[in-house]
């Protein structure tokens, strides 16, 4: 189910640098698609659970990917853009 984070785990792991790398386009963009496939295998696996525990903790990881994923992204709009002026 988290195999698509295997690629990218150094990315992640090193948020900043990636970041910062001039590659950063191309690094996030990889980053967050692993990120929505492990949420898409996720919400997909949820429906079959076993118990009601099990769809709720399937719940809960789906929607932390999806959280991580928006993160990710809202950082790196942060790190090219700046802040938004208030």
């Amino acid at each position: 189910m988290y195999e698509a984070l295997e690629p990218v785990t150094r990315d992640l792991t090193n948020l900043k640098a990636t970041l910062t790398s001039p590659m950063s386009h191309t690094l996030v963009a990889r980053s967050t698609s692993a990120l929505d496939a492990v949420a898409q295998k996720l919400a997909e696996a949820t429906p079959s659970a076993a118990t009601d525990r099990d769809r709720a903790n399937l719940q809960t990881l789906y929607r932390g990917f999806v959280a991580a994923r928006r993160t990710v992204a809202h950082l790196h709009d942060l790190q090219t853009r700046g802040p938004s002026p208030r």
